[in-house]
């Protein structure tokens, strides 16, 4: 008996598979974490662009948007965030002219769908505008949900990742908008 004992102890047998068993759901958690990550950061980095985008769209008018031509701009930024689905997607243009150092909202436009981004603060305006002039901010914000919140449940939640990029009209001072 203790001669079975003793031959079972020393027996090494199916100790890779053990240590497989222990090890292997944490690398299958490290290698979706790190999948989700990139996602995440991925999708951060759309977000960034497609605000550039929106932002460099309308800037590039003369000194009149028409409001039905936003609904191409809006496109072109869910165009740079595919494949997030469109329906998680929100586009915001605002626009703000400085009045005898008061920073007073003309016009803003948004898209459809997604949760809405916020006013954008307008504290740090003041130093882009004199007086009589017009900064427009492009606002984009979307959800990321990740892939191990389909496995964790509520261990995981969404992102929200939103970005807003203030720039001066190009072609004049001010920027005016029909139909918005």
């Amino acid at each position: 008996m203790i001669r079975k004992l003793i031959s079972f102890r020393r027996d090494c047998r199916g100790v890779a598979a053990i240590e497989m068993a222990f090890i292997l759901p944490f690398l299958l958690l490290l290698f979706f974490g790190l999948v989700d990550l990139t996602q995440l950061i991925s999708v951060n980095r759309k977000v960034t662009y497609a605000a550039s985008v929106v932002g460099d769209l309308v800037t590039q008018k003369a000194t009149t948007v028409a409001g039905a031509e936003f609904t191409d701009y809006f496109n072109a930024a869910k165009l740079v965030l595919k494949p997030t689905p469109i329906s998680e997607v929100r586009v915001e243009v605002y626009q703000f002219r400085n009045e005898g150092g008061t920073i007073v909202s003309k016009w803003n436009k948004k898209s459809s769908g997604g949760a809405t981004c916020g006013t954008p603060s307008t504290a740090g305006l003041s130093s882009l505008m004199t007086d009589g002039n017009d900064v427009v901010v492009a606002a984009v914000c979307t959800t990321y949900t990740p892939l191990m919140a389909n496995y964790f449940g509520a261990m995981i939640s969404d992102f929200t990742m939103s970005e807003e990029i203030a720039l001066r009209p190009r072609q004049s001072a001010t920027l005016d908008c029909t139909g918005c």
